[in-house]
């Protein structure tokens, strides 16, 4: 099958070649041949699209239990009475532990390809068709999905939008397609950089990969920097409240996506995705992994105490300052891990992560929809968060899948 998605990613990476080290052997081989030139075939790189099959399903994991807090798109389970302790304690820091790292390496990768496609189409050209890739999905999504995610909302039971007359509703607002107009921004950034530095790519392996020096100075500048946003509530607030409402949830993070879009960036002139230091990966991958058990206890022990609820605030801007710790520890490895497996589940989850754009987009209707079936009829909590999360991932998916057999479709997801 013939893959194609959002960005060129066709490249060459080193022939494969093994690097002892200790029971960590078979972390640090190198990553296998992508593109073969001697011979001038190609062979796909398929870890990309199976890390961002993984990604978006993840953004549908993370939204499913906001229906039983804020809502979503107005759809709200009130389930507040047969919630434990425990279960409010896990999805606390379930919500924490996805975010500290998806949109993270949603932009990373993205950044990763555009040096490559830049140059290769021109910076007109290449804007051009993110005008398209971008601006389309962005319109449909505001007008069509989001506003008709809205009506539907309304439609259901305990709904907070019940009450209001319909040319009251929330309409126009842009939730998840922020993502999109944040992409494009970056993509105008380096494109105003190339126009003014010169056109050209060439890729230098003579550059090594940063060290650990320069991770830990990096996400200590970030988390920094992330803290200092998150205080900036009023803002925050203003925006949720606005149309740009998706902006209002994620701005706090701009800083740091803006960092690792061009960190994929500058990583693509250098292949140090297929250079990573695994050594250094795997040891950083468990801090990352230290670091959210301990907040898994630390969200435990607020849940289970509410005389500690004073406390909540500390621990979301330590939180906050740590997350780009947690970041770059699982990025990092996931990237290394999908490279040496990529075989292990071969080409349909990287047709997913070619469907990956069109789920995202569509996924706000889709899980409106399997909440309004199945949240309302009594089922426990946590089964209904694990069946409205695997329906809303696989018709989500799937309905890409059909929606890019049309030509005209599939040239815009």
């Amino acid at each position: 099958m013939n893959l194609k998605t959002s960005n060129a990613l066709f490249f060459t990476s080193p022939q494969r070649s093994t690097k002892p080290n200790g029971r960590h052997h078979e972390l640090i081989r190198e990553s296998s041949a992508f593109v073969q030139q001697q011979t001038g075939t190609r062979k796909r790189a398929l870890y990309i699209d199976q890390i961002r099959a993984l990604m978006v399903a993840l953004v549908i994991a993370i939204h499913v239990p906001a229906a039983f807090t804020v809502g979503w798109f107005g759809v709200r389970i009130p389930v507040e009475e047969s919630v434990s302790a425990f279960t409010k304690g896990f999805f606390s820091w379930y919500g924490y532990a996805i975010n500290s790292f998806i949109m993270y390496m949603m932009f990373l990768l993205s950044g990763y390809f555009v040096p490559r496609s830049v140059h290769k189409k021109g910076i007109i050209c290449y804007l051009k068709e993110r005008l398209i890739r971008l601006g389309i999905p962005f319109t449909a999504g505001l007008l069509l999905i989001n506003n008709a995610s809205t009506v539907l909302g309304k439609l259901s039971p305990s709904s907070p939008l019940a009450q209001l007359a319909w040319n009251d509703l929330p309409l126009n607002k842009i939730w998840v397609l922020w993502f999109l107009i944040v992409l494009f921004a970056f993509d105008l950034i380096y494109c105003s950089w190339v126009a003014l530095r010169g056109n050209q790519f060439a890729i230098d392996k003579s550059k090594p990969t940063p060290g650990v020096h320069a991770w830990l100075v990096s996400a200590g500048i970030l988390g920094i920097i992330e803290v200092v946003m998150a205080a900036q509530t009023d803002l925050w607030s203003t925006l949720l409240r606005s149309n740009f409402n998706g902006l209002g949830a994620q701005g706090m993070h701009i800083f740091t996506y803006a960092f690792m879009f061009f960190l994929g960036c500058k990583a693509s002139f250098h292949q140090w995705f297929e250079r990573l230091d695994a050594h250094l990966v795997v040891k950083w991958f468990r801090l990352s992994v230290l670091l959210l058990l301990s907040f898994l206890s630390l969200y435990m022990t607020l849940s289970f105490n509410t005389n500690l609820a004073d406390q909540h605030s500390k621990i979301y801007l330590l939180g906050k300052f740590l997350q780009p710790f947690i970041a770059m520890g699982i990025l990092s490895y996931l990237i290394l891990w999908f490279q040496r497996n990529e075989d292990r589940f071969g080409e349909w989850l990287a047709i997913a992560g070619v469907n990956s754009y069109g789920a995202y987009i569509i996924h706000s209707i889709v899980l409106v929809i399997v909440l309004m079936a199945v949240g309302f009829i009594g089922l426990n909590p946590w089964l209904m968060i694990i069946t409205a999360t695997s329906l809303t991932t696989i018709f989500s998916f799937a309905i890409s899948g059909q929606l890019r057999r049309i030509p005209t479709i599939s040239k815009i997801i």
